[in-house]
């Protein structure tokens, strides 16, 4: 701003032009006041403080000012944007939460229920892979389930009829003379010679070949028949198939161990990693273990969905019965869809055939009274290597020759191939000269019966088997051939209940020294006990019955958790992670835009008066 005069400019007392613009005429007359924008250069210098009528001070207050300015129109914008998001997360929750105005809620499957309340209303049916480790749980389950009086059938190959003739009561629907692929296991397949993860491979290519063979008979069987309920097992995909595909609940049994069926978290060993549990294990397996646990499910399902129906290989709302316990799992938490009985067996003992109880009795040759007194009763050790594994005669007679030496009888079980190549042997073959008093070979052996008068068990590493082993508290001597044989044979040595020999590295060295410890320590017949003491009182077939029965009457919608059926963003409380966040943000906006006014107005309150211009 400055004074003009009214006077002309060629009057002597006007001002010069390289005066100041705040300059006042001297001249006496009426003065005429024009008020015109400043320049930019006057404004900077007046931001910079160095106007010498206005100060740094009144600076500083024009400074503040404008920055409040800025502040509240950037404060007011931001509280419309958090306004709008608060908006859509709240009319979101309420739209997923409250279903009377109208918005789609997060529905949960309802499977099959069925309304049966009678033993003759329901029928149970089971299906199972020709495979005896696999068929064994099931005919106990089924016997069970006949002592209840329901009905019960059991599906498989007409090769298996003869596994579960025994059975009165239980009905056999044959799924026909299908060719049973080989899968035998010797020491040029072993895990040291072919790798663990390609042992696995081939177990699930053999699993997997059931599927076509036995997907027709069993929709002709079902549609016609249909059960109540199918108790399938866990590498049965056919069943798992046909079931869904008619509408029929049906519940997995597991005969082997967890491994990634429940989805475990992460600082659970991987499956075939043969880590220790998460807590002693080294920096560098725990960074492995991610990659252990990556590779086994991409192969599970590499090999499962590209051979069977991709919906059957998911177990997410479907009962699974898990013949394990913690004790020989990793501790972990699981859903209610996993129960674990414990081992599948029957509650009585079958009795040995004659000629086992009378070999029992034979009197030991060749010694005197004195040093048979001095001795004591001669060990007995039973020897079962299942009925996939081929052993050949340089590992039989390895193996008995260290078991004589330690003053050991053998009662050894034969596969059907091998008590085939014994029983047709001449008189002088090896397989009769290893018989005698000290060796008994059978085909047909009551495991239960046996195991109860053996020091220790040598095997493979089958499962139902080694179970039995431990439930009458004796200690295992694994010699695993194939990965799942491997695993379950470390879990049982990490449990302190057996010592293991890899089948490539089994020499009569290692064997004799395994077996030594065996005998020579009590601590391994003490942990068979107690995991034995697990299995039993995990509630074996009595409890796996009441889980189908309550399957069957109830369904399964009240086990189901609800993170299977609901979205990913309840699972994880995204929405009220979305809620809480917005609500502090704009808890943040408005606490920020009331301490700017405060400050605003403390600011004015404190800031000294400005001089006013003088006209004079």
């Amino acid at each position: 701003m400055y004074l003009e005069s009214s006077t002309s400019p060629s009057t002597p007392g006007a001002m010069p032009p390289s005066a100041s613009p705040t300059s006042v005429s001297m001249e006496r007359g009426i003065t005429q006041v024009r008020v015109q924008p400043k320049s930019t250069y006057y404004q900077e210098r007046v931001v910079r403080g160095v106007e010498w009528n206005v100060g740094p001070v009144a600076a500083a207050a024009l400074s503040s000012n404008k920055t409040i300015n800025s502040s509240g129109r950037t404060n007011f914008i931001k509280q419309i944007i958090f306004t709008f998001v608060l908006v859509c997360v709240v009319t979101y929750v309420l739209g997923e939460h409250i279903a009377a105005i109208g918005l789609p809620t997060a529905a949960a499957a309802a499977p099959f229920q069925s309304a049966a309340t009678s033993t003759s209303a329901v029928y149970v049916s089971m299906v199972s892979i020709p495979i005896m480790e696999r068929v064994l749980p099931l005919k106990h389950l089924a016997e069970e389930l006949l002592h209840r009086g329901y009905r019960v059938s059991i599906a498989m190959p007409e090769i298996c009829r003869s596994w579960v003739s025994d059975v009165p009561g239980l009905e056999f629907i044959s799924l026909g003379t299908m060719s049973v692929p080989s899968h035998a296991l010797t020491i040029k397949t072993a895990i040291g010679h072919v790798g663990v993860y390609a042992s696995y491979r081939t177990s699930l290519q053999h699993y997997a070949s059931f599927h076509q063979p036995m997907l027709h008979p069993l929709v002709e069987d079902f549609t016609e028949d249909p059960p109540s309920l199918i108790v399938v097992d866990r590498y049965t995909f056919a069943g798992m198939d046909v079931a869904a595909s008619l509408g029929i609940p049906f519940v997995i049994n597991n005969p082997f161990l967890l491994l990634d069926i429940d989805d475990p978290p992460a600082y659970v060993p991987a499956p075939l990693s043969h880590h220790p549990s998460m807590e002693v294990m080294t920096v560098f397996q725990r960074c492995m273990n991610g990659y252990f646990r990556l590779r086994f499910r991409l192969l599970n399902l590499d090999l499962i969905s590209s051979s069977v129906n991709p919906r059957t290989s998911s177990h997410a709302n479907t009962v699974v019965v898990t013949n394990t316990v913690f004790g020989l799992e990793y501790p972990r938490p699981l859903t209610p869809l996993h129960r674990m009985v414990g081992a599948l067996r029957r509650h009585t003992t079958a009795p040995l055939d004659a000629d086992l109880a009378s070999w029992f009795d034979i009197s030991p040759q060749n010694h005197d009274d004195d040093a048979a007194d001095a001795a004591g009763p001669f060990q007995v050790v039973y020897v079962d290597f299942g009925p996939d594994v081929w052993v050949s005669i340089e590992v039989v007679t390895q193996i008995i020759t260290v078991l004589r030496q330690l003053d050991l009888r053998v009662v050894w079980k034969l596969t059907a191939d091998l008590h085939k190549a014994w029983s047709t042997a001449d008189d002088g073959a090896p397989w009769h000269a290893l018989e005698s008093w000290e060796v008994y070979f059978s085909p047909l052996v009551a495991h239960t019966a046996v195991l109860q008068r053996a020091a220790f068990f040598v095997t493979a590493g089958g499962f139902h088997h080694v179970q039995e082993a431990l439930c009458v508290g004796r200690p295992v001597l694994g010699i695993p051939f194939s990965a799942e044989q491997a695993e379950f044979v470390d879990r049982v040595t990490r449990a302190g209940a057996g010592v293991s020999i890899e089948a490539t590295e089994l020499t009569i060295d290692n064997f004799r020294h395994a077996a030594h410890l065996l005998l020579t320590h009590d601590r391994f017949a003490k942990a068979a006990t107690r995991l034995g003491g697990l299995l039993t009182s995990a509630g074996g077939v009595s409890e796996a019955a009441n889980v189908v029965l309550a399957v069957a009457d109830r369904g399964a919608s009240a086990l189901i958790p609800a993170h299977h059926t609901q979205p990913v963003v309840k699972t994880f409380l995204l929405d009220v992670y979305a809620v809480y966040g917005a609500v502090l943000c704009g808890v943040a906006v408005i606490l920020r835009t009331l301490l700017s006014a405060l400050f605003s107005v403390f600011q004015r309150k404190s800031m000294p008066d400005v001089p006013k211009l003088s006209t004079e």
